[in-house]
């Protein structure tokens, strides 16, 4: 009973911390199910540890297989959501401890980047011995290409500003600041912002619309979204191989993640630099200078 109790507790933990950083890979399979290996974990008595050594393990069988070709990405692409899925229970299990740390936290992103890292080439050299061809070599390394870039934007204001903005000088930083704070002002001629309950309620839906696609597509560029993606893409090809003796699907796949990889270099490379998120954070930061 007890144990029913604690399972209990670390469920409604986990679902209230999923609300400040849940997507619908978390919402609708992440979350239920490494809850129930995390509870497995727990009853056998294995900790973080041991989650985190079966991540890293299975990341590295799912990126291995993929060299067998389209069964191998299939099967591989299993492997790599158990992976994902163990991501998940070594947290669990170190907060329902209290031994979450900064190096868990370390070694959670040297797991990540060290299974990452194999899967593209293995990827690419599997799809190269069923095709025969070059070109997936060109179109795996672009995804893996836009895996880095999509971790670059998400860590650049933490990595750069705090590292590289120290270093300018005082001068050039109190330049920074200004211009940032001119750019804010806003002009004295400008008219007053009127509010229009009508014109609120046709921009409501609109902004929902805007956020159910733009949390679509956050979801299907993560790491996460494109292995279940490819594990579909592998199915496809399967199917379509033994009922009717056509392949190639997984090709196709390929083909048309890149393209989309493609779009969103450009896409969040524009949407990034004309943004207010760094320079929100930069201004905070010269804030912090100036004092």
């Amino acid at each position: 009973m007890n144990k029913d109790n604690n399972f209990n507790t670390l469920k409604e933990r986990e679902w209230s911390l999923y609300s400040q950083r849940g997507d619908y890979f978390t919402r609708w399979f992440g979350l239920p199910v490494s809850l129930r290996i995390t509870n497995l974990y727990l009853n056998l008595g294995l900790n973080e540890n041991h989650a985190s050594a079966s991540m890293f393990i299975t990341g590295l069988i799912g990126a291995a297989l993929m060299i067998l070709g389209p069964w191998g990405i299939f099967l591989g692409a299993s492997f790599l959501v158990l992976h994902h899925l163990f991501d998940y229970v070594d947290g669990q299990i170190a907060r329902h401890h209290g031994r979450a740390s900064v190096n868990g936290a370390v070694l959670d992103r040297w797991n990540h980047f060290l299974v990452e890292s194999a899967t593209f080439p293995c990827l690419a050299f599997g799809l190269y011995l069923d095709s025969g061809q070059t070109w997936p070599w060109i179109a795996v390394w672009i995804l893996y290409i836009w895996n880095r870039f999509r971790v670059l934007l998400a860590q650049l204001p933490a990595n750069i500003l705090s590292e590289e903005l120290s270093r300018y000088p005082a001068l050039e930083r109190e330049m920074m600041r200004m211009n940032l704070s001119n750019g804010r002002e806003q002009p004295a001629n400008a008219e007053p912002i009127t509010s229009d309950v009508s014109n609120k309620a046709i921009a409501k839906p609109k902004r929902e619309i805007r956020s159910y696609i733009s949390s679509m597509r956050v979801a299907s560029t993560s790491y996460n979204g494109f292995t279940i993606l490819l594990w579909f893409g592998a199915a496809v090809d399967l199917v379509a191989m033994h009922f009717f003796s056509q392949d190639g699907a997984i090709e196709a796949v390929i083909i048309i993640l890149t393209a989309y990889a493609i779009l969103n270099i450009l896409d969040y490379s524009w949407t990034y630099i004309s943004s207010d998120r760094v320079a929100l954070e930069l201004t905070a930061r010269l804030k912090s200078f100036s004092k």
